[in-house]
């Protein structure tokens, strides 16, 4: 019975031993596998990784470009809206002026309607009632010189003689 356990021991030996090369080349290959799958998993991470670092790098420069072109636009928005805002501050002068203008100018034409009124009332009074101061001036007497006319027309060639 003991050679039979023997056998049947050394038989079980050889099967586990064999099981066990088995196994180890098993496992081998798989490490092997794993490993190249891993190194192929991390070379194409990788890859990925650098990838996206350039569309990060071109997305970055892409909204740099849009900051610098919006910094531009706010330049041109604010120089501009300056230069409508000062515009806008000489219309109103000017509209101010206008209007001083057009007030100055009727009110001129009030005083010419009430200068021209009262000449016409002047006038409309003048021919209803001819006032001695406004009448044409008397002929001057030519004897208010001290005598009379007459006299000196017919002796002023005497007295002069």
């Amino acid at each position: 019975m003991s050679s039979i356990s023997v056998e049947s021991f050394a038989e079980r030996e050889l099967a586990l031993t064999m099981r066990e090369a088995e196994l180890s080349r098993r496992a081998a290959a798989f490490e092997r596998r794993a490993e190249d799958g891993f190194e192929n998993e991390l070379t194409r991470r990788l890859a990925e990784v650098e990838r996206r670092e350039r569309e990060v790098e071109l997305e970055r420069d892409a909204l740099e470009s849009q900051r610098q072109r919006l910094d531009a636009v706010r330049f041109e928005y604010e120089s501009r809206r300056e230069a409508l805002a000062t515009r806008a501050r000489e219309l109103n002068a000017d509209r101010e002026r206008l209007r001083n203008d057009r007030a100055q100018l009727v009110a001129d034409e009030i005083e010419i309607e009430q200068r021209e009124r009262a000449v016409a009332s002047a006038a409309a009074a003048l021919v209803e009632h001819p006032s001695p101061s406004l009448a044409p001036p008397a002929p001057v007497d030519p004897t208010g010189e001290g005598g009379d006319w007459w006299a000196k027309q017919l002796h002023g060639a005497a007295v002069s003689a």
